[in-house]
């Protein structure tokens, strides 16, 4: 079943709230109101439900010689399940990628401050964002992560200082869930499950009214009020699916 343009949706609305016809959602200004009233409202339920249809595979982004255990979280991830990093011991080597395990903040800083700051495989490291210092190896690939400042900052406990000055995005693989966005175009269309989509349009046209047409029609509501309904058992169903899955899912948003 195809699913709806973001001009269509918009039509649709505007039609039910006596609006002037459009054929862009940039011809008028109650079109463009609306279009970002539907987009606005996308948002909020892609930050509502689990999606796991946007489970996707990722790289890393490096940072730089200064922080060599710190990398950046993928523009625009929803949460990290796993981090995988090429462990091969020789440049010319065949790679090896191995998972590198989670350890809460707690636990990681308990274990990287243990280490000897002054032993020839350990270096000092000053996280980019708050100044703290934490004790890095620098003689082997890293075998754990966490997140310890600022939402989009994964920081490693080692990295190989006979391969490489710091960890590389090309040796990293992430599995996660890329959060869906909706450009303000007419073809746009919302990436959501079908059941959601329903629940988009009915959030999108009570909001609206609610606005700009001073309150929504008891028939709007009870609409919304169904979509409502329907979603939170999909959501349900959703979350029992996850809560089978092994293996952390840590930094959503």
């Amino acid at each position: 079943m195809a699913k709806d343009t973001l001009l269509e949706i918009v039509q649709d609305i505007l039609s039910d709230a006596d609006g002037d016809e459009v054929n862009s959602i940039s011809d008028t200004v109650e079109s463009d109101q609306c279009a970002r009233v539907v987009r606005n409202e996308f948002k909020l339920i892609v930050d509502e439900f689990d999606i796991k249809m946007h489970e996707t595979l990722k790289q890393l982004t490096a940072t730089s010689a200064t922080t060599p255990t710190q990398m950046d979280r993928p523009e625009g991830f929803h949460s990290i399940e796993t981090i995988w990093y090429d462990k091969r011991t020789t440049a010319g080597g065949d790679p090896k990628f191995e998972e590198v395990l989670f350890r809460s903040p707690e636990s990681f800083l308990d274990f990287t401050m243990s280490r000897t700051a002054s032993d020839s495989d350990v270096e000092t490291q000053t996280l980019s964002d708050s100044g703290f210092a934490i004790q890095i190896k620098n003689d082997k690939a890293p075998q754990y992560w966490t997140i310890l400042e600022g939402y989009d900052n994964i920081i490693f406990d080692s990295y190989d200082t006979s391969l490489e000055t710091n960890l590389q995005a090309s040796k990293t693989l992430v599995k996660g869930v890329q959060r869906p966005t909706l450009a303000l175009s007419d073809a746009a269309v919302p990436d959501l499950p079908l059941n959601l989509m329903q629940l988009l349009k009915n959030r999108a046209r009570s909001f609206y009214f609610d606005i700009y047409k001073d309150g929504a029609p008891r028939a709007v509501v009870r609409r919304e009020s169904h979509s409502e309904v329907r979603s939170q058992r999909q959501k349900y169903v959703t979350k029992k699916l996850q809560q089978e899955r092994t293996g952390p899912n840590y930094g959503r948003k």
